[in-house]
Order: C-alpha cells, then structure tokens, then sequence
C-alpha cells in the first residue's frame, strides 16, 4: 500500500471540508436518502484516497468528485433495483402456488435466509452475481460495468455460487431451485 504524502493528506481533507455537503446534497437528489447519500460520498473519498496517485493527475477535482458521486449514486440506485427485482421474483415463486400456513411460514424463512446468505457476499460478488442473473447482462457486460476482467467477473460469480452453496446447504430443495435459477444463462 502507498503511504500518503502529508501534501495529499491535506489536499483530501481540504476537498472534503469544502465539497461535502454539497455533494452529499448532490447524491441526495438521485437516492432520496441522506444517509445513503452520506455514504456514497464518504466512499468517494475513500476511493480518492486509495488512487490519489491517479487521481492528483485529474485538472478539476470538484467536476471528477460530482461526477463520481454521480455515478456512485446511479450504482446504488441500479443495486437497488436489482435486489428489488430479486425480492420480487422469491416472493412471486412463493405466491405461484397456493400453501398451508406452515409452508408459507417456512418459505418465509427460506426467502429471508436466501436474502442473508446474498447480502453476506463480498459486494464485488453479489454485483457481479446480481447484474448476471437478474439483468441478464454477460460477463463481458459486467467487467465493463464493474471496471474490471471478464476473468474477474467469471471468478466472483463462481466465488459466490460456492459460498451460496455452503451458506444455502440447511435450506435444500428451495436452494436447489434458487441455484437452478441462477444457473440458466
């Protein structure tokens, strides 16, 4: 890891000091939601700091950092989308057919430990995941989304079916229909 200059320390702090308001009101406009709009921003200046080598090469610091939250907000917007479409689609196979009581509690159950076991994923994962399965996109899709390889694509995706398998495997038959879903291309 790249140790930072007291210089590049003090450029960060002074971009944060005057721009973050401004730009947590920036991502507020696109998420509706000041805590999430605080945090987008706080991890654009994280990932500043992490590629400052970069990143100090850039000739206007505020355009690059609304636009990186502006991007970051649209990401967190299409996640959202995309969990909601998830949570959807569990709830629709759930309701395709009439249940007792005691097997909607228990899907119920499977649904939200489905849930779980995605959100325990490594974010790149459950993106790369997420972006394949329910948007349908191709690896060569995510990796230019995701601003990484194909290969890397094709490794988290694999990555997460692994760990879904593991953490699913108490869950059997409905996590045999759910890793079947995913399985289709």
């Amino acid at each position: 890891m790249n140790l930072h200059t007291s210089e590049s320390k003090k450029i960060i702090e002074a971009l944060f000091e005057a721009h973050f308001h401004k730009l947590v009101l920036s991502a507020f406009r696109y998420v509706k939601d000041y805590d999430e709009a605080s945090e987008i921003v706080q991890d654009v200046f994280v990932k500043i700091w992490q590629n400052f080598e970069k990143i100090k090469e850039v000739k206007d610091l505020k355009g690059y950092l609304f636009k990186a939250v502006k991007n970051s907000s649209f990401n967190y917007i299409k996640h959202i989308k995309v969990k909601e479409r998830f949570i959807n689609h569990t709830k629709y196979l759930g309701d395709s057919v009439e249940k007792s009581r005691e097997e909607t509690i228990s899907e119920e159950e499977t649904r939200q430990k489905i849930n779980e076991a995605i959100n325990k994923l490594p974010p790149n994962w459950r993106e790369a995941l997420l972006l394949s399965k329910y948007n349908r996109l191709k690896y060569h899709e995510i990796a230019e989304e995701m601003d990484i390889s194909p290969k890397t694509v094709e490794k988290y995706i694999s990555k997460a079916f692994k760990f879904l398998r593991v953490e699913l495997k108490d869950v059997h038959f409905i996590s045999i229909i759910f890793l079947n879903l995913f399985s289709h291309k």
